[in-house]
This record gives structure tokens, C-alpha cells and sequence, in this order.
């Protein structure tokens, strides 16, 4: 079945391949480069948001690539959009392949899904019906097609739990916001000045940050369940990354007292992990290293308060290091500090 998916992804285009014009060329080229750009500039924010996916819905991801494959549909021929299709699913890749998300073989079949819905989508939106139903079916058409597809294949393979949460409403909420983006960049290349569909490049980078800063402050990653230390590690790797400013801070206790703190915190605590088996790291996305400073002094006036001896340190990019390894080797040796200083305070008090 998988196989025969993929086939008649192949053959489709390849059966109507014939009277393409240097236009439709140029077009296909010109969204072809929109997802290449898109996918080279958001690699890293791409792989901390699987990575955060992976931690509460194994194998499930959101589409953000429909604002490519949509616009293709709509616009061009089903041989170019189809090719469209499977050049945004390629650039895409270094994103999935790093995070271990995806399987070739199973992102291969998922892009087949994709090139089909795209074929779905055109022959509805050449029906000739009018504009009011057009868009909602094409809407509809688009992401019921790709969604069947894959359902299809986790019911084969008896993954039945994962096909029920694949089905979710809410597994669709960014593709349809990113298929919005896709009809205004149809708009924009029937317009006069169709180079203005680069705009549509801005939009959908600034949804995909969203959506990686939206996951790391939900509960499920920074209520009372930290993240595990190589979940933690990996996404707070490529956010540090991706971001010119950030910081990460440390705690040297695993208190509830201390994560229920921590999970409360407004100013930019978003997420916490286990650093070893005794101590908290929290990513500070985007938190300039004086932000972070300030969010240490409270943290430490709190444990203070509530009697909880830990330590708390920060580390900055760029004023600390560029990557988390540098931020990590400067915060462990500030932790290192802070405890030796506490212990000859204590002994002193003892002492007197």
C-alpha cells in the first residue's frame, strides 16, 4: 500500500507532464526558492520544535510547509506543483534527519501524501465553483487528502493510537494558519508586483518561532514534569542556536518547591530540564544576560525564603559563550563557586 503511494506520486505528474509554460517555469521556481529559504533559515528553530513534539507526541508534526505546496497547487500545473512539493520536502529534511524524527522511508511516503493532496487541490480548485466554496474546499481537500494518506499508513502498520491523535483538530491548527499565508502569496503573485510574495516568507518564519515558543511554555514541558536531560539538551541546543541572545540558568537542587517556582515564573522560563540526577537547568529564550541576572536574584531570594539550600547560576550569549556548551561549562563553574563560597559561610556561622 505504502509503496503504491508513492508510486502514484511518481506517475501522476509524469502522466500529465506536457504543455508547461515558460511562466508556470518561472512561478514553480520562484515558490521552489521561498521553501529552500524558508527551510535553510529555520533549520535549527525546526529541529528544537520536533524535538519538543517528540516529548509529548511521538511521531506527530504539524505542516508547516503547506504555505508552499498550497500556493504550487492552486497556480501551477500538477507536474510542477508536485515538483514543488517534493523540493520543499527535501529542503526540509537536514531539519527532520537531525532530531532522528523521521524515518526516510516514512518521510518519503509523507511527501507522496503531501504531492497527492496537492493534486486533490488543483483538480478542486479548477472545478469552476465559485470563490465562496472554492477556498473552504480547497482548504479542506488540501488537508484532508494528506491527512487520509497518512492515517492510512498508521493504521496498516497498527500504530492505531498514534493514527487517533494524528486525526486531532488540534494537529492541524498551524497548517491551516499556514495555508492562510498560501492564499495571500496566491494574491500577491496575481498581483502587479508578484515579487511580493517573498513577504510571505517573513510571515511563515514568524509563525514557526510561535509555534517553538508557544510549546516551550506549555505545561507539558515546563509544569512540574521536567524534561528529561537528553530532551532538554537537544532543544535547548538549537535554540541557543538559532537565537543571537539567550541564556540558560542552573539549579543545583530538584526541590518541588524549587520546579513549582521555576514553572511559575513570567519572565521568560521556557523550559526546564533535569541536568544530571541533582540539579535544574531552565532555557531563557531570547533573555539578555542582564534579564537573566535579575531572574537568578529573585530565584535565589525565593529558596532563601523557603529555606532551600541551592544554588543558582546563569550563563549568556553572547557575553558567556556562543553555544549551550560554553553556556553549560561557565554556569557549572559559577555553581561550583557559589557552593564552595556557601560552605566555608556556613562553617564560618558554626565557628562563631
Amino acid at each position: 500500500m505504502v509503496l503504491a503511494i508513492d508510486a502514484a506520486a511518481i506517475a501522476v505528474p509524469l502522466l500529465t507532464c506536457r504543455g508547461l509554460s515558460r511562466t508556470d517555469l518561472v512561478t514553480a521556481a520562484f515558490i521552489a526558492s521561498l521553501s529552500i529559504s524558508y527551510s535553510v533559515i529555520t533549520c535549527r528553530w525546526e529541529r528544537a520544535r520536533r524535538a519538543l513534539l517528540d516529548e509529548t507526541q511521538p511521531a506527530l508534526t504539524p505542516n508547516l510547509l503547506a504555505s508552499w505546496g498550497l500556493a504550487a497547487a492552486i497556480m501551477l500545473p500538477i507536474p510542477l506543483a508536485c515538483a514543488v512539493a517534493a523540493v520543499a520536502g527535501a529542503a526540509e529534511w537536514p531539519a527532520r534527519k537531525d532530531s532522528g524524527h523521521a524515518k526516510p522511508h516514512r518521510y518519503v511516503y509523507s511527501t507522496a501524501a503531501a504531492m497527492l493532496a496537492g493534486v486533490a487541490t488543483h483538480w478542486i480548485f479548477g472545478s469552476g465553483l465559485p470563490l465562496a466554496l472554492l477556498v473552504p474546499l480547497t482548504l479542506v481537500g488540501y488537508t484532508g487528502v494528506g491527512a487520509a494518506l497518512v492515517a492510512l499508513a498508521l493504521v496498516a502498520g497498527r500504530e492505531y493510537q498514534a493514527a487517533l491523535r494524528f486525526l486531532q483538530p488540534r494537529t492541524y491548527v498551524l497548517e491551516f494558519v499556514t495555508m492562510a499565508i498560501a492564499l495571500g502569496e496566491v494574491a500577491l503573485l496575481r498581483s502587479p508586483l508578484p515579487t511580493m510574495a517573498w513577504l510571505s516568507l517573513p510571515a511563515t518564519i514568524a509563525l514557526q518561532r510561535y509555534a517553538v515558543r508557544t510549546k516551550l511554555r506549555t505545561a507539558e514541558n515546563s509544569g512540574s514534569r521536567p524534561m528529561g536531560e537528553d530532551a532538554w539538551l537537544l532543544v535547548a541546543r538549537e535554540v541557543i542556536a538559532a537565537c543571537p541572545v539567550g541564556a540558560i540558568m542552573r539549579v543545583d537542587t530538584t526541590e518541588p518547591a524549587a520546579v513549582d517556582y521555576l514553572a511559575r515564573m513570567q519572565a521568560g522560563c521556557d523550559a526546564i530540564g533535569m541536568i544530571g540526577n541533582t540539579g535544574l537547568a531552565v532555557l531563557l529564550t531570547e533573555c539578555p544576560g542582564i534579564n537573566a541576572d535579575s531572574l537568578a536574584v529573585r530565584l535565589r531570594s525565593v529558596l532563601h525564603r523557603r529555606g532551600i539550600p541551592a544554588q543558582v547560576a546563569v550563563a549568556a550569549k553572547p557575553r558567556d559563550g556562543q553555544t549551550l556548551d560554553d553556556l553549560l561549562a561557565v554556569s557549572e563553574a559559577e555553581l561550583i563557586t557559589r557552593a564552595a563560597a556557601y560552605r566555608s559561610a556556613s562553617s564560618d556561622r558554626q565557628e562563631r
